[in-house]
């Protein structure tokens, strides 16, 4: 019998001293008379060093007068239960460093013969990750706190787990009490009572489409308040199939778009009302200026009763300032057309050198009067076509020579150069020998009536011409620029799109001579073709004279166009959208009302290339709807298709 209870004692002692906790058994006098190997590792005494000794041993110092009228008040009642329940408790190593721990109690035995057995663990760890868990969701509190917008985390059974004091403000007080916890359906019925519908099924159809969102939330939905707020709910789902939601107030935003659309139609209101007036004005300045001018030459030419030398001198000035009038009165209605969206830019390819043998064609006559010699320096080899407006490109070097010339010295030198510094560009350069341009005025240079301190000088002008050139050169995707030097003369450039239909052409003039054969019939076939740019006109020509057979008539006018269609009755027209006075689109509804007309096949060839503008254009009747530049092979399919025997 003696030796089963040794037996059996040492089976309990095994057991605890396997246990992963620290165990501790303590008399009913607190002395320790018994710990395992896990108290050694814990607490970092040997094992002869605690026993018989006080339990306050593994008690830290400020602690331990607490500790032992607990350890009283447990002895008069002793029950199995963890040590100060709800409290943060510590122990003390050997080496006097504090650890974190919990114990659990169980008492055994009674009387003198009690003893306590107490498990203790570390939980230094726990208390670690614990305490990170709580500042992370303070941050995460304080985060979503301060979020400007609503905010609110839904759990996977759509019950509210968080929100910010935004969302709580916008339910208000129609659900009081605390949010988290209600199901989301609730809180929205509750909200819908702020809310403003026009119907009872308006608010019906808000309610199910919300509710139906919850399935697979995605999208945002817009509502408004009573009180005029405009908000955006936008939904989405977590990984662990809770549904963020998110209510964006967009009063601001909205009352600025307001503001901002009410802005844009008095602006553009404005900028209407400010070209009708410059056109306006452009006639009623053109109709005296006319008498003006007009009668001014004829007293100049006047044999019968011919002008003193002194009379001819101030005739010369009225028609000198007479003609700067109508410069200024062109300049002020061009800008205004470019600002209004008025100019119409039909770009094609176009050859620098044909240009510029022009300008200087143009330019020598008034530069000879100054004294003012006008060069074109040697083109480079191979200079590529580029692809601009030949009008407005023309317009652009005119207006640079005529201020080079302008702003020149006496005897002085205008010479025009061509480069490629910027790949996919041609650069055309002016360069003068004038009195250059001081440089704190530089920068004030391409801003409308800026003359760059010639303002007050004696050298006529308008301060216009410079913003002219820079918003054409961009409505043909190009760009300008200048440097000067005081004292010495300035240059201006215009950089223009090298024409990239170029390397097209030996195909295209592979498909003519192609289709010269299958156009090829008996009698002449005729092609009306509708364009006001001279440019185009020519190229066409060009085009047409390659066929034996066609003739080609044209109109710079829709009403011209329209009259020539009805008298020679052409068997294709081709014709532009952006005509003067009658449009392209105008002219084709006015040919299709006619009997006379009606059935002749109308080829729209436009710079009008959006995507709405040929839609429009095909709806409207046009056979084919062209682009400028103009693709030649596309063209003559086109006319194959409609002139092919």
């Amino acid at each position: 019998m003696e030796s089963e209870k040794t037996l059996s004692a040492e089976r309990y002692r095994q057991i605890l001293e396997a246990a992963p906790d620290a165990m501790v058994i303590v008399d009913h006098a607190s002395k320790i008379v018994f710990v395992n190997a896990q108290t050694e590792r814990m607490f970092g005494y040997a094992r002869a060093d605690l026993l018989g000794k006080n339990l306050d041993t593994l008690i830290p110092d400020l602690l331990r007068l607490a500790h032992s009228a607990h350890v009283g008040d447990y002895f008069a009642q002793p029950t199995p239960r963890p040590m100060g329940s709800g409290l943060e408790l510590f122990g003390r190593r050997a080496d006097g460093s504090e650890l974190a721990i919990e114990v659990s109690l169980s008492p055994v035995g009674s009387g003198d013969r009690a003893v306590v057995a107490a498990a203790i663990r570390d939980v230094t760890a726990r208390r670690r990750i614990e305490a990170a868990a709580r500042l992370n969701a303070g941050r995460l509190g304080s985060a979503v706190e301060s979020i400007q917008d609503a905010i609110a985390l839904f759990d996977a059974s759509d019950r509210l787990v968080l929100c910010n004091s935004v969302y709580r403000r916008l339910i208000g007080e129609s659900l009081p009490g605390s949010l988290v916890g209600r199901t989301y359906d609730a809180i929205l019925d509750a909200w819908m009572e702020t809310l403003d519908f026009d119907s009872d099924e308006e608010r019906a159809r808000f309610r199910a489409s919300r509710l139906a969102e919850r399935g697979d939330p995605k999208g945002a939905t817009d509502t408004r308040t009573r009180d005029g707020r405009s908000l955006r709910i936008t939904s989405r789902r977590t990984v662990e199939k809770g549904i963020v939601e998110t209510i964006w107030d967009l009063t601001d935003d909205v009352r600025r778009q307001k503001e901002l659309h009410e802005a844009r139609a008095l602006a553009e209101a404005g900028s209407a009302a400010k070209s009708e007036f410059l056109s306006s004005m452009s006639h009623e300045l053109r109709t005296p200026l006319n008498a003006i001018l007009g009668f001014a030459q004829l007293l100049q030419r006047d044999k019968k009763a011919p002008l003193s030398d002194r009379h001819r001198e101030r005739v010369d000035q009225i028609l000198k300032g007479g003609e700067h009038l109508l410069r200024l009165i062109d300049d002020i209605l061009d800008l205004s057309r470019i600002e209004a969206g008025g100019i119409s830019i039909s770009t094609e390819p176009v050859g620098v050198s044909a240009v510029l043998a022009e300008v200087q064609r143009t330019l020598e006559p008034i530069a000879a009067r100054e004294g003012i010699h006008v060069a074109v320096d040697p083109l480079p080899e191979d200079v590529p076509m580029v692809s601009a407006d030949r009008t407005r490109f023309v317009q652009i070097l005119m207006n640079f020579g005529s201020n080079a010339i302008k702003y020149n010295r006496s005897s002085g030198d205008v010479t025009f150069t061509v480069s490629t510094p910027t790949p996919g560009f041609v650069r055309v350069s002016v360069r003068d020998t004038g009195m250059g341009i001081p440089t704190e005025k530089q920068d004030k240079l391409f801003q409308p009536f800026q003359r760059a301190g010639q303002e007050s000088g004696p050298i006529e002008g308008t301060g216009i011409g410079l913003v002219i050139t820079k918003r054409l050169a961009s409505l043909m995707r190009g760009d300008v620029g200048f440097r000067s030097v005081p004292g010495e003369g300035s240059e201006f450039w215009v950089e223009i799109p090298v024409d990239e239909s170029g390397a097209h052409r030996g195909a295209q003039e592979a498909t003519l001579d192609a289709m010269q054969g299958r156009l090829a019939g008996d009698g002449r076939r005729l092609v009306l073709y509708i364009e006001d740019n001279p440019a185009n006109v020519t190229f066409m020509r060009d085009l047409v004279s390659t066929f034996d057979n066609l003739d080609l008539l044209t109109a710079p006018t829709a009403e011209m166009g329209v009259e020539l269609a009805r008298s020679r009755r052409p068997e294709v027209i081709i014709m532009d959208i952006n005509l003067p006075g009658m449009s392209g689109l105008d002219a084709l509804y006015v040919l299709r009302a006619v009997e006379d007309t009606q059935d002749i096949p109308i080829i729209a060839l436009t710079a009008a290339a959006s995507e709405r503008d040929k839609q429009r254009g095909i709806q409207a009747g046009f056979f084919q709807y062209l682009t400028k530049p103009v693709k030649v092979d596309e063209l003559m399919s086109a006319l194959e298709a409609l002139l092919s025997p």
